[in-house]
């Protein structure tokens, strides 16, 4: 293995699905300190990667697509379908959408660990994944593999010579065992720790070389209430410290609090992008109820809008507005008041995360 390979974290993924004898090999050569003359002697990188320039964008894809061919009659799978978007540098971006709906797999596109079939990515103002963006990329996978006989210490430490961190390593590692609420699982062996252990271990190892991008896969998967919380704080912190969140979750509220954008992903397909403003305000309406009877005029003028529904009996009408014929509601409740009529309730129904991903949903059934 030529020297300098195993410096970037992300080979730890890759190499973690290799035979047992590989993974004893490479621990023992991770285990002996990595001469700094070795971290700031990165070999640089003669591929068709190339460095372009650094725009407010972080992430950016477009028409990105997966394609798997599985089983003895190759049965293809369009896990991904011509995904496009970006994440702007400093921001908390959330991606939601359906079990399958293909949120992992565009994960592993953008930290290099399958290749696209199909379609462009700049990652940290580099076309495709370059391997200069490891050392500034943590990333937490859906499913973490550790070496069950580490200790919490030994495992943050493994990472920590991963990303070349040779001043105050041990100090830094212990100030990250403390962070994430494990240093009293300091020197216990990860075969012993439960899922949401492991998981806080793995926050941990994502955050410790200090990178400019964070991908976290379901990060608060198998957490309770109160590691859910510190997960939310930790993922705030990082972001006032500058760092960029790319992360996907089942935890619609989480989602709600953190991002300051949202991605909704299904059946490959990226539906909608954006503020959850934006997202939220499109699935609001409003609801008039007027008692009375109106005229043939009032009735027939609001029926001409595609905006607007209406539903009547003998004693009341009932009126929805759309978001796009929300500027309609004032004028509407002055013709009503010229018309004797008397406006029973007017009602704002809002729309919240959850709403949007269960529609989502529902369509991929």
């Amino acid at each position: 293995m030529p020297d300098g390979t195993i410096r970037h974290p992300l080979l730890a993924y890759r190499i973690a699905i290799r035979p047992k004898n590989i993974l004893c090999r490479l621990h023992k050569t991770a285990a002996h300190p990595i001469s700094s003359k070795a971290h700031t002697a990165i070999p640089a990188v003669t591929t068709r990667h190339q460095i372009t320039n650094m725009s407010d964008a972080i992430i950016e894809l477009k028409d990105l697509s997966k394609t798997f061919y599985v089983g003895f009659r190759r049965k293809k799978i369009e896990a991904v379908k011509s995904v496009s978007f970006e994440v702007k540098r400093g921001e908390i971006f959330g991606l939601i959408g359906p079990n399958g709906a293909g949120k992992t797999t565009t994960i592993k596109m953008l930290t290099g660990l399958i290749k696209p079939t199909s379609g462009t990515m700049k990652l940290m103002g580099y076309e495709g994944f370059d391997r200069r963006c490891s050392q500034k990329l943590g990333y937490l996978p859906e499913i973490s593999y550790y070496y069950e006989s580490l200790t919490a210490f030994e495992i943050l430490d493994f990472y920590a010579k991963l990303y070349g961190i040779q001043a105050d390593r041990k100090a830094r590692v212990d100030k990250w065992l403390e962070r994430v609420g494990m240093s009293h699982a300091r020197d216990k062996r990860l075969g012993s720790f439960s899922k949401g252990m492991l998981q806080r271990i793995g926050l941990a190892q994502a955050l410790i070389g200090d990178p400019e991008l964070v991908v976290l896969d379901e990060p608060q998967s198998g957490l309770d209430p109160i590691g859910r919380r510190d997960v939310a704080e930790i993922i705030r912190e990082s972001q006032q410290q500058g760092k960029t969140i790319f992360f996907s979750s089942h935890i619609l509220p989480d989602v709600e609090r953190l991002c300051d954008r949202v991605g909704v992903i299904r059946q490959g397909r990226m539906e909608v992008v954006g503020t959850l403003h934006e997202l939220l305000s499109a699935e609001k309406y409003v609801e008039i109820v007027l008692r009375g009877d109106p005229s043939q005029d009032f009735i027939g003028t609001l029926s001409e809008n595609p905006e607007i529904t209406l539903q009547t009996n003998d004693l009341t009408t009932a009126i929805t507005l759309s978001p796009k014929a929300a500027g309609d509601l004032n004028d509407i409740l002055s013709k009503a008041i010229a018309e004797g009529l008397i406006i029973e309730h007017v009602m704002e129904h809002g729309a919240d995360l959850e709403s949007l991903f269960t529609k989502a949903e529902k369509k991929s059934d």
